[in-house]
């Protein structure tokens, strides 16, 4: 059965209505899953880099200890030297005595007695007899420490390059292990947050979804879609917002610093370039925050709101609640707020029926430039 029209005209509100209701609500646990795993990551992520912090400790001590190793190599060295040289020189004195020894013998002591002319100088013979032998046991004791010595030695620079070695691999590979685990947990970081960013765009679309439903309810016009973007109620003229040179690119819902999402559009033109009202409308909120700096917003007459951030400056028609003319110049293009210190440009929104954001770069670029 045909519905009369004034019937119909009263089910366009209900079935906005149900069109709103049936935007799908489940993209809202799904930021909050995809930001609790980029936490969860981060926070294992944290653990990895303190254990690499942990191995890179254990790198430098084994570092320290290899340097202390090749020091005492330097030393073990140097006694080596030393030490060969001593038992050189010890075996030529005794090979000397020996052969002395070989040819004429040990005197008796009556040999000593008939020898020498006196007891005086025969006692006297016998002390240096003494101290010879004495001298030849040093010697023989002397060769036998420096041979125990040189084996000492050749063990201690044996353990010394063993230690070195065994501390210079053990730290190699755990350094090579941490690093591994830090790439890999840095990939899987780099993961969440990728699909935190895809949650947050699709957030940010149902919430323009539900604000172009909403705009179509209240004005019972309709908001059509397409590419992602809505077209702006009829009846109003807009005018582009930048008066001068101006580029800019579609870069709605790029990722911020922060993990915030890009909710505009950024016009960049030189510095000071006059920023002008897209149509006619009422000013709001003329002033200062934080973020978007110098900023206001302008609503036409059909309810569409849009916002103008990171002005250099305002200009004499700027006031609270004034009403201006399309092309009026509202302030200058900057770098204030949180782009300072960036090329200058503004950050400009559009909100249909005052709701969510929509998508500005088409209909941006369809309108008139002055």
């Amino acid at each position: 059965m045909r519905l009369p029209v004034a019937a119909r005209r009263l089910l366009v509100p209900l079935v906005a209505a149900t069109c709103v209701t049936a935007v799908p609500a489940a993209a809202a646990p799904g930021v909050r899953a995809a930001r609790a795993e980029v936490a969860r990551m981060q926070e294992r992520l944290a653990r990895l880099d303190a254990e690499a912090g942990a191995a890179a400790a254990e790198t430098n001590a084994a570092v320290d200890r290899l340097e202390a190793a090749r020091g005492a190599l330097v030393r073990t060295e140097r006694d080596l030297v030393v030490t060969r040289r001593d038992l050189r020189v010890t075996r030529r004195l005794m090979a000397r005595r020996l052969v002395l020894l070989y040819k004429r013998g040990e005197p008796t002591m009556a040999e000593i007695l008939l020898g020498e002319r006196s007891l005086t100088r025969a006692t006297a013979t016998v002390d240096v007899l003494d101290q010879v032998s004495r001298f030849d046991a040093r010697m023989v004791e002397g060769m036998r420490r420096r041979r125990a010595r040189l084996a000492d030695l050749r063990q201690e620079q044996v353990r010394h390059r063993e230690e070195a070695r065994v501390a210079a691999a053990r730290a190699a590979e755990r350094r090579r292990r941490v690093a591994a685990l830090v790439t890999r947990q840095r990939s899987l970081v780099a993961g969440a947050r990728a699909d935190l960013r895809r949650a947050l765009a699709a957030e940010r679309a149902r919430l323009a979804r539900l604000a172009a439903a909403k705009a179509q309810q209240e004005t019972g016009r309709p908001v059509s879609g397409g590419g992602g973007s809505v077209s702006l109620p009829p009846g109003v003229s807009h005018v582009f917002p930048i008066n001068g040179p101006t580029r800019f690119s579609d870069d709605w819902l790029f990722s911020r610093p922060g993990g915030r999402v890009h909710e505009g559009i950024d016009l960049f033109a030189a510095y000071g370039t006059p920023v002008v009202a897209v149509a006619s409308g009422t000013l709001s909120r003329v002033g200062w925050n934080g973020m978007g700096g110098w900023r206001l917003w302008l609503r036409d007459s059909a309810g569409t709101a849009f916002y103008y951030a990171h002005l250099s400056s305002f200009a004499p028609a700027a006031r609270e609640g004034a009403s201006v003319s399309a092309g009026t110049v509202g302030g200058y293009v900057g770098d204030s707020g949180d782009a300072r210190g960036t090329s200058p440009h503004v950050h400009f929104e559009i909100h249909p029926g005052g709701g969510g954001p929509v998508r500005p770069f088409p209909i941006v670029s369809s309108w008139p430039r002055g």
